[in-house]
């Protein structure tokens, strides 16, 4: 068989017609079916392979399938390079005014302005008309009533050192004439304080309380010095007037005693010199 074959592809690759004349040819044809008997039993031989027949023509496309299932989301992409910025667009219109905003918090105080300068003289008007009669005014005595006579004051002086760091300094009394009036007081003298970081109050009393119209008569002395106990010895005075003394006779006093809220020091009042209290009653303040 596989001879058979063989002859068979020699027979188309030399390119020779079976369907030929010519004596060679009839003899291959012979000899290949002689071979065929040999080969095949006396079952004959295959006949020659036909030429490929005209393809047929296309059959008609068959219907659409169906639509498949989405396919899985992939995997966010790389973020690209930022571009080039575009051309810059022209400007819109205007747009309506927006609502009023909260007031503002209050600014500070400005400093005051200077004075102004004075204006021109205005124009003199009309006279008015005359007054109502007033009331009946106070007769001469009383108008006087609050009048002092100059020469009522007093001075109480000595020469002497007190070491009183906290009582009564001195007494000096004095004769008040009349009710609706003041009284001036003054001290004039030495007043030092030793010690450190120490505080000493001097003060008048009248009648054995303190001046409360207004307020107090009082002076400090405060030695803060850190190094030593130096003793600093200067005259000084202090002042002032007190009212809402009844007339009669007034007890004026000098005493000495601690500062609020500081440590008592080491005082003393007067040295190598004069001391003095002076008193004076003077017509009521105004209103």
């Amino acid at each position: 068989m596989a001879q058979y074959f063989a002859v068979l592809f020699t027979f188309f690759i030399s390119g020779e017609s079976l369907g030929t004349t010519t004596s060679p040819q009839q003899q291959n044809i012979q000899q290949i079916k002689d071979l065929c008997k040999k080969s095949l039993l006396g079952h004959g031989c295959p006949g020659i392979p036909g030429s490929n027949g005209m393809p047929g023509m296309p059959g008609v496309p068959g219907s659409q399938g169906a639509q498949g299932r989405e396919g899985d989301k992939g995997q966010i992409g790389d973020k690209g390079s930022q571009g080039v910025p575009g051309p810059r667009g022209d400007r819109g219109r205007e747009g309506p005014p927006g609502k009023s905003g909260p007031p503002g918090v209050m600014g500070t105080k400005g400093e005051p302005g200077f004075v102004g300068m004075k204006g021109e003289r205005g124009i003199v008007g009309n006279q008015g008309r005359k007054g109502d009669k007033g009331e009946k005014g106070e007769s001469f005595k009383a108008s006087q009533a609050s009048v002092v006579p100059e020469t009522n004051w007093k001075q109480c002086v000595w020469k002497s050192v007190s070491g009183i760091e906290n009582g009564k300094i001195k007494n000096c009394t004095f004769n008040k004439l009349m009710s609706d009036t003041a009284l001036k007081v003054s001290f004039q003298g030495i007043m030092r304080v030793i010690g450190d970081s120490k505080c000493d109050r001097w003060y008048f009393k009248f009648n054995g309380n303190e001046c409360s119209g207004p307020m107090t008569i009082e002076a400090v002395v405060y030695n803060n010095w850190h190094y030593g106990n130096p003793e600093l010895l200067y005259h000084r005075s202090f002042e002032g007037y007190c009212e809402n003394i009844p007339q009669g006779t007034v007890r004026v006093e000098l005493w000495v005693g601690q500062c609020h809220g500081q440590t008592l020091g080491n005082a003393e009042t007067g040295w190598n010199s004069v001391s003095r209290i002076m008193i004076e009653e003077v017509s009521r303040p105004q209103s």
